[in-house]
């Protein structure tokens, strides 16, 4: 895929080492993060693209709580129509969710408040059971504060921003954008999981390719201007890009240089998108770079700051000048293969012919699975189970990575309509001569994975399944024991 208004050429000649890249994604094989697609430019053209099967450059990526950067855009184009300013209230705009008796702190939250994460709410307000999730934002009973004053991070005034903005425009989000989303050529059918009322979920719902969110971070480095029209006020841009308010306190993270509205503060006067699992844009102004990446690095410890670093040291190695060329490094990185992480071990054990076909029954537990058996043959292993809502199987590509259709129906366009069957991979490996190690990973518009470790001893199955996943693959966590059938 070759854009018009997007040239390759070397990292060289925009003064970036092709060994810099290069070192950059040894490192994310290294520290074993699932990468999905890398984008790196500067100057507003391409020095490094790659994606990892099974995604490429067409395929529309979840980009989760990047979603909320495109939300402040929207929020800003409206601020420049002049239809919202950042003093309004959110309550103005919902009378009809405010309680009989509503809290001062609520009444008095702005748009401001919410692009900052400084909402009056000391929690996301909605759970994933909540009919409205925007309803829940005003009428909800945990305690609350004067807003504007402490940042915490709150996907619920996301939500609220995005409402706001739908019910001044009369439409969805992403359509009121389209003029700018045309004019930057993002693809026309982006689009956006549903809430369960059945707005726009900006909070995290967003599906684009990374060159649209490239497209996306290239305009707002240009601090809301495009091929010469400002589309979106340049102050508004310009605060919305740089530090807004103080996060120290709330973050945990390694690096915690602030955030504005609905971006994150990066050093050097740099800015980012960022979503759950790692899809990021970093901007960074001071290099005119953008570099875009998605990944699933869910129930990974500290990746994000790992990720974070090494960019970071792209970013020390480059020149102010061009490079002399590197014919060689350029090669290695023009055919440098990322590849979704393998478990190491082996794709066969000594007990496959002695627990093949052996049904195991569960003790009480804490999801009331019944019973497992598994069967091998032809380099793949199947699990078959009983739980309270059917009887499934489980396939895995033993020592490979197998594509797969779980058998569950999860969330689909709208997050509370379980009608949807997710693509996945699936593999496992004997680690020892009776444990199994087995992984699925959900690569379809929701990301996520299963973890689950079979350990086979004398006449017992013990597993444990660690899930790491927004809102499915739920059942799928803590340990099961069981014992063979009939021995």
């Amino acid at each position: 895929m070759q854009d018009k208004a997007l040239v390759t050429v070397s990292p060289e000649s925009l003064g970036i080492p092709s060994e810099s890249v290069i070192r950059f994604l040894d490192r994310m094989k290294t520290y074993g993060f699932p990468l999905h697609s890398y984008i790196l430019t500067r100057f507003g053209k391409i020095a490094a693209e790659g994606y990892t099967e099974p995604f490429g450059p067409q395929v529309k990526h979840r980009m989760y709580s990047v979603s909320k950067s495109f939300t402040s855009v929207a929020v800003g184009m409206l601020i420049t129509e002049g239809r919202l300013s950042l003093d309004d209230t959110a309550a103005s705009f919902f009378p009809e969710y405010l309680p009989k008796d509503p809290s001062p702190y609520t009444l008095r939250a702005t748009v401001r408040d919410l692009l900052r994460m400084a909402t009056p709410n000391e929690t996301n307000s909605y759970d994933w059971g909540d009919a409205d999730f925007v309803k829940t934002f005003f009428d909800n009973d945990q305690p609350k504060h004067e807003p504007g004053t402490v940042f915490h991070y709150d996907t619920a005034g996301t939500t609220v921003l995005m409402a706001i903005v739908e019910k001044i425009a009369g439409m969805p989000i992403l359509q009121y954008m389209r003029p700018l989303l045309d004019a930057l050529d993002i693809s026309p059918d982006i689009w956006c999981v549903e809430t369960p009322e059945g707005r726009s979920w900006t909070g995290s719902g967003i599906m684009c390719t990374p060159r649209d969110l490239l497209k996306f971070g290239l305009f707002c480095l240009k601090r809301g201007e495009w091929n010469g029209k400002q589309w979106v006020d340049k102050q508004y841009m310009t605060e919305a890009t740089t530090k807004q308010i103080d996060i120290t306190t709330a973050d945990s993270s390694y690096i915690r240089d602030g955030y504005g509205y609905q971006f994150w503060m990066m050093r050097r006067g740099g800015f980012a998108c960022c979503g759950m699992g790692c899809q990021y844009a970093f901007m960074d102004p001071e290099t005119q770079t953008v570099m875009v990446l998605t990944a699933d690095t869910q129930g990974i410890n500290n990746a994000e700051d790992a990720i974070k670093y090494a960019y970071y040291d792209i970013l020390d190695e480059m020149r102010s000048a061009p490079l002399p060329e590197n014919e060689e490094a350029l090669k290695s990185l023009r055919s440098y293969k990322t590849e979704i992480p393998m478990q190491p071990g082996s794709a066969s054990g000594p007990l496959e012919d002695t627990i093949a076909g052996v049904k195991y029954i569960f003790d009480e537990n804490l999801f009331h699975f019944q019973w497992m058996r598994a069967r091998f043959s032809g380099g793949e292993m199947t699990l078959e189970y009983e739980k309270p809502n059917g009887t499934f199987e489980l396939r895995f590509g033993m020592g490979k990575w197998l594509p797969f259709i779980f058998p569950e129906k999860y969330a689909g366009r709208n997050i509370a309509v379980m009608d949807t069957f997710y693509r996945c991979l699936t593999q496992a490996v004997w680690v020892s001569e009776n444990t199994l190690l087995a992984r699925v990973m959900s690569v379809d518009d929701y990301l996520g994975s299963i973890r689950m470790q079979l350990t086979f001893k004398g006449d017992t199955l013990t597993v444990f399944m660690v899930k790491s996943a927004e809102n499915f693959f739920n059942d799928y966590r803590g340990y099961l024991a069981g014992t063979a059938e009939n021995r």
